[in-house]
């Protein structure tokens, strides 16, 4: 398995990520902690949801490379659904990484 991690920032407004994070909860989803939650996004599956306040952190699994850029595709897809670019710019920093482990509630 691969693992994938999407860090969310606002760049200019909390509210965007709030935006985002309202986005995720109308998915199917279930509560893991207080910060965490398995969301099931159309056409991805599940991912691991964790919100501390003004990020957002997304942490998804694939068993080869090919589904990962599917994946990662389709979570940008709604992210920007959910807020999308003005003329000025972007309004959230989106990071991908490839952690060295696959979280927990995914093991």
């Amino acid at each position: 398995m691969i693992a994938l991690r999407l860090s969310i920032a606002s760049v200019d407004s909390p509210l965007w990520v709030n935006v985002v994070r309202n986005r995720f909860d109308r998915c199917t989803n279930v509560r893991f902690s207080d910060i965490e939650s398995i969301v099931l996004i159309p056409l991805v599956g599940a991912v691991l949801l964790t919100d501390t306040g003004g990020a957002l952190t997304v942490h998804a699994v694939a068993p080869d490379e090919s589904t990962l850029v599917f994946i990662r595709e389709a979570i940008t897809n709604e992210v920007t659904a959910a807020v999308p670019e003005t003329a000025s710019g972007h309004r959230l920093q989106l990071e991908w990484d490839y952690p060295e482990h696959i979280p927990l509630p995914f093991r």
